[in-house]
C-alpha cells in the first residue's frame, strides 16, 4: 500500500527535491502538519510508562521515496497511521465525504489484518475515508481514546467544506458481512429534534461496549474525548474494571454529555456471533446485518476465521441490499420513538421542574405562618438547601437532569421535615378549633330551627360558613392554609353570633307582644269602666277621656338599647286635637301602668284626630318605673 500524507492523499514529491520527506519520518506541510506533531508530543507527556528509544509520532516503517497513485490510496504516514480513501483520486473531485472510519492495529497478523480488508471494500463501495492508526501514541488501550482525538481536532481544523460530519470507530476484531450497508442508516435523521444527538452506543451484558459507534465531529466530542484521554489524572483512585472504556461510560453519563448520546440496538453496528441453527439473542448477527465483532471472545483468531471465510466468499445470502434487510424500517421506528419519547421526557422534566419551584413556594408559605417555630440552625439548613435548587434550576446545563433535581428535591424536604412537624402538631391545634366550632355552630343552628325563627339569612350564613369550613379542612393537610382555616373559623363564629342577635331580637318582639295586648286590654277596660259607671271628674283631662277612646293598634319596633336590641311598644289610639301633657294625661296612665321604663313621645301632631305614641322602652338593664308625667316633661 501506498504511504500517506497528512491529508489523506499521495504525496508525489520527487527524491532529492526540497518538498521531500525527512528522514525520521514523512513530512506535512501546513498547519495541520504543526496540529499532528504538537498532537503527538502531548500524547508523549501523558504517557508516563512510554519508552525512551519508542518515541509516538516516528514512522519505524521508511517511506516511499517515489510514492504512486491509484484508484483507492493508501500510505503510511505520521508515524505509523494509513489513511486509506474510500473514494478513487478521479472521483474525489468536488465530493465530500461525509463519514469517515477510524481504528487501530498493532502487531497485527493475518487474521486482523484480513478484517481490515473487508472494510476497505466496504469503503470503496460508499466512499469512506479509513484511517489505521500502526503504534502506540499511549500505553495499554489509552491510545485508542487519544486517536479519536486527534482525528477530531485535525477534522475541526479543516474548512467546514473538507470536514468530516462523522466518525465511525471500529475495532480491529470487525468484519463486515454486508458492505452494502452504509453507516448513514444509523444515524439520527435530519431536524432540530436530532441536533443533540452527537454519539450511538451499544450495551452487552457487561455494559457499555464502545467497540463499534458513530460520533459527530464538533466541539462536544472534543470535549467527551478530552476528558476519557485525562481521566486518570483528574481521577486516580476510581475504578476502571474495563479501562478506556470504563471511563468513557462514566463521562458520557454525566449531565454535560448524557443528553448527547442514545443507547441504539447492538445488533445494529455491533452485533456478536450467532447462527440460525441456534436461538438468536437481540445481540447477535443476522443474514443481511453489517458485521460482526469478537469481543473479549476465546480462540479470537479461529473463530475470526471461521467468519472471515464466509466474509470473502461474498455469499449472496449476506450481501443484500439495503431495501432488502430490516435496517430501513427498524431506524424508522427507532428514531420515530426516540422523538416521542424525548418528547414525553421533556415534559415529564418541566412538570418536576415546575412542582419544585411550587415545593419551594410552599415553604416559603409555610415559613411565613410556622418559621417562627424553627431554631436558627434548622432555618440556616432549610435556607442552604433551597439556595441549592434555586441553583439546579438555574443552571442550563442541568436544565433536563432529573437525578440532579430529585436529589435536591429529597435534600430540601430533609431540612424541611422540622417545618414539617412543627406544621402537623399546629394543624391539630387548628382543626381541634375548626371542629369546636363547627359543633356549636350546627348545635345553635338546630336549637333556632326548633323555636321556629324568621331569621332565615343569619340561618343560612351559619350553615355556609360551616360548609366552607369543613370543605378546607376535609383537604389533605399538607394543602392546609392557616390563614383560610383561621379566617372560615372565625366566620362560623360571627355567623352565630349574629344567629344568636336575631333570635334575642326575636324573644323580645315576643315578649313586648304580650305586654302590648295586656296594655290594650286594660286600656280598654278602663274606658268600658268609665262608660259604665258615668264617672266625672273635675279635670279637663276626664272629660277628653270620658268621651271614649279606645286603642286602634299597637306594635312593635327595634330600637338600638344600651346593652343591645330592644323592643319599643308602640300604641295608636283615637282622639281629639290636644296637647301634649293631655295626651300624656289620657293615654299614658293606663299604659305606663303596665310596663316599666322611661316614657318617650315618637310622634306628636297637634290637630291631628290619629297619634303614635311610645309608652316604653324596653332594655336588659333595670329601668326605674315612672308615669305619664315624664312624657310631659319631654
Amino acid at each position: 500500500m501506498n504511504e500517506p500524507t497528512g491529508y489523506g492523499q499521495p504525496e508525489s514529491a520527487e527524491e532529492g527535491s526540497e518538498d521531500g520527506e525527512e528522514e525520521d519520518g514523512p513530512f506535512m506541510k501546513g498547519a495541520l502538519s504543526d496540529l499532528h506533531h504538537a498532537m503527538t508530543d502531548k500524547l508523549q507527556y501523558w504517557n508516563p510508562y512510554a519508552s525512551k528509544t519508542d518515541k509516538p509520532g516516528i514512522n519505524r516503517t521508511p517511506a516511499s521515496k517515489t510514492g504512486s497513485k491509484a484508484a483507492t490510496s493508501s500510505t503510511a504516514a505520521l508515524g505509523g497511521e494509513s489513511i486509506s480513501e474510500g473514494l478513487p483520486e478521479s472521483e474525489r473531485l468536488g465530493a465530500r465525504t461525509r463519514v469517515g472510519k477510524c481504528t487501530i492495529l498493532f502487531n497485527g497478523n493475518s487474521y486482523w489484518e484480513r478484517a481490515i480488508r473487508t472494510h476497505e471494500q466496504h469503503d470503496r463501495i460508499h466512499g469512506y475515508r479509513l484511517h489505521v492508526l500502526r503504534q502506540h501514541l499511549m500505553d495499554d488501550v489509552w491510545s485508542k481514546p487519544a486517536y479519536i482525538l486527534s482525528l477530531l481536532l485535525r477534522e475541526l481544523a479543516k474548512p467546514d467544506s473538507e470536514r468530516l460530519d462523522w466518525l465511525f470507530w471500529v475495532d480491529a476484531d470487525t468484519v463486515i458481512l454486508n458492505p452494502y450497508v452504509p453507516v448513514e442508516v444509523f444515524l439520527p435523521p435530519p431536524g432540530p429534534e436530532f441536533e443533540d444527538v452527537n454519539l450511538l452506543y451499544s450495551n452487552d451484558w457487561n455494559g457499555l461496549n464502545n467497540g463499534v459507534f458513530p460520533i459527530r465531529v464538533n466541539r462536544w466530542a472534543v470535549d467527551l474525548f478530552s476528558a476519557i484521554v485525562s481521566f486518570r489524572y483528574y481521577r486516580p483512585d476510581d475504578p476502571l474494571v474495563f479501562r478506556d472504556q470504563s471511563a468513557m461510560n462514566t463521562i458520557m453519563n454525566e449531565p454535560k454529555f448524557k443528553k448527547g448520546v442514545v443507547a441504539a440496538p447492538q445488533r445494529w453496528f455491533n452485533a456478536y456471533q450467532g447462527e440460525h441453527n441456534e436461538t438468536l439473542a437481540p445481540f447477535q448477527i443476522r443474514r443481511g446485518d453489517l458485521l460482526v465483532h469478537f469481543a473479549g471472545v476465546p480462540n479470537r483468531e479461529e473463530r475470526m476465521g471461521y467468519w472471515l471465510e464466509r466474509a470473502e466468499q461474498h455469499l449472496d445470502d449476506w450481501e443484500v441490499p439495503l431495501k432488502s434487510t430490516s435496517y430501513p424500517q427498524e431506524r424508522a421506528d427507532f428514531w420515530n420513538e426516540y422523538k416521542e419519547s424525548k418528547k414525553n421526557w421533556r415534559s415529564t422534566v418541566a412538570e418536576n421542574r415546575q412542582k419544585a419551584s411550587q415545593a419551594m413556594s410552599k415553604i416559603a408559605e409555610q415559613m411565613q405562618d410556622f418559621g417562627d417555630r424553627l431554631t436558627d440552625e434548622q432555618k440556616s439548613r432549610l435556607e442552604s438547601a433551597r439556595q441549592e435548587m434555586v441553583q439546579v434550576l438555574g443552571d442550563e446545563r442541568l436544565s433536563d437532569d432529573m437525578g440532579k433535581l430529585n436529589e435536591k428535591i429529597d435534600a430540601m424536604q430533609l431540612a424541611a421535615d422540622p417545618l414539617t412537624d412543627n406544621i402537623k402538631n399546629a394543624q391539630k391545634l387548628l382543626l381541634i378549633s375548626a371542629h369546636e366550632a363547627i359543633l356549636a355552630g350546627e348545635r345553635e343552628a338546630l336549637a333556632y330551627q326548633a323555636t321556629d325563627g324568621q331569621g332565615v339569612l343569619e340561618f343560612n350564613a351559619v350553615n355556609n360558613a360551616i360548609q366552607n369550613l369543613k370543605e378546607l379542612i376535609m383537604a389533605p393537610q399538607e394543602q392546609w392554609h392557616k390563614p383560610s382555616i383561621l379566617a372560615a373559623t372565625n366566620a362560623v363564629t360571627e355567623a352565630r353570633a349574629r344567629m344568636q342577635e336575631k333570635s334575642d331580637l326575636e324573644k323580645a318582639e315576643q315578649s313586648a307582644a304580650i305586654e302590648i295586648q295586656q296594655a290594650k286590654a286594660a286600656l280598654e277596660r278602663q274606658t268600658a269602666h268609665k262608660a259604665v259607671t258615668g264617672a266625672d271628674d273635675d279635670d279637663e283631662d276626664d272629660e277628653a277621656n270620658a268621651s271614649g277612646m279606645p286603642v286602634q293598634d299597637a306594635g312593635v319596633l327595634p330600637v338600638a338599647g344600651q346593652h343591645g336590641p330592644v323592643a319599643a311598644v308602640v300604641v295608636t289610639a283615637q282622639m281629639p286635637a290636644t296637647t301634649l301633657t293631655q295626651i300624656a294625661t289620657v293615654i299614658g296612665e293606663a299604659v305606663i301602668a303596665t310596663v316599666t321604663g322611661p316614657a318617650v313621645v315618637h310622634t306628636i301632631i297637634q290637630d291631628a284626630v290619629v297619634a303614635t305614641l311610645w309608652t316604653s322602652v324596653q332594655d336588659e338593664a333595670p329601668a326605674a318605673t315612672d308615669t305619664g308625667n315624664g312624657l310631659g316633661r319631654r
